[in-house]
């Protein structure tokens, strides 16, 4: 079996004003409209991922119907000890990333192998810095987030009672819907005017006093660790007396499915697929 950590993503304008591209000036909704179809055509040939300055080989095992499945390899050292001598053998071993690229979905998952790089969120930091490289040419900028249980939340405001004074919420440029319901429309749309990249909304309580009413009965309160959790962004609480915060942004979801084999067929990575899916949909 392998694991897989899961992070929601969002593709977003660099800048407001209207650009011209594909040999013709398009509007900023224009370009959100089109935006996906500029995603999926850049894992290409031209396509590069670095880390610690060592470009890693790749290989796309599967892209259609807005979905695209490839592994990424590192570059690793190994130390062998064969008859009391040591040896050292370079070697690359690999993670599978899925995309689910449909507007609607727009999830990633990764496996979490610990052979090959140790844990999912420095394969999305390796990602993003591809992914921004080449987006950036189209005036599109690439937000990835973990999605994480709301328990998570939901524990930590319990397990602070009576002693939180600052909750913060952070939002990465919002839109896409299904992780942003609960973001009220006037906090979207001053996003948009102000172009903000993230936008944070923070609840403070009075002098010497802890914030009240953090629990699930709180509808609006459900709402916003609703959208926290999807993968709009994390959420932090300060405890009184303390300068550091408790946050959910280390925190992620995942589920564990059969592996894939190295050398599988097309119908393996068919079916292989459509459980990543399954499992993607059904969260």
């Amino acid at each position: 079996m392998s694991k897989f950590d899961i992070f929601t993503y969002q593709i977003s304008p660099l800048s407001n004003y209207q650009m011209g591209l594909f040999d013709e000036d398009i509007t900023i909704d224009q370009l959100i409209s089109r935006k996906n179809k500029i995603f999926e055509s850049i894992f290409d040939n031209s396509l590069s991922f670095f880390s610690s300055r060592n470009k890693l080989k790749y290989k796309i095992e599967h892209i259609s119907n807005e979905f695209i499945l490839l592994r990424l390899a590192n570059k690793r050292t190994l130390k062998i000890e064969i008859d009391f001598q040591s040896e050292y053998k370079e070697i690359e071993p690999s993670c599978l990333i899925a995309i689910y690229n449909d507007p609607e979905v727009q999830l990633i998952a990764i496996e979490s192998d610990k052979t090959s790089f140790g844990n999912s969120f420095s394969v999305l930091k390796i990602l993003e810095k591809a992914i921004d490289r080449r987006l950036t040419n189209y005036n599109l900028r690439f937000y990835p987030q973990p999605k994480y249980e709301e328990k998570v939340l939901w524990d930590l405001l319990k397990k602070y009672e009576g002693r939180i004074e600052k909750l913060q919420f952070e939002f990465s440029k919002p839109n896409l819907a299904r992780v942003n319901r609960s973001i009220s429309e006037d906090l979207k749309e001053a996003s948009k005017i102000l172009n903000s990249a993230t936008t944070k909304v923070e609840f403070e309580a009075p002098k010497n006093q802890a914030l009240e009413n953090l629990n699930e009965e709180n509808q609006f309160l459900s709402g916003m660790v609703k959208s926290s959790s999807d993968g709009a962004g994390p959420a932090k609480i300060k405890l009184t007396g303390l300068r550091s915060w408790e946050s959910t942004e280390s925190t992620v979801k995942s589920f564990s499915i059969d592996s894939l084999e190295i050398e599988a067929d097309q119908k393996t990575i068919s079916t292989f697929v459509k459980a990543i899916k399954d499992k993607l949909t059904g969260e």
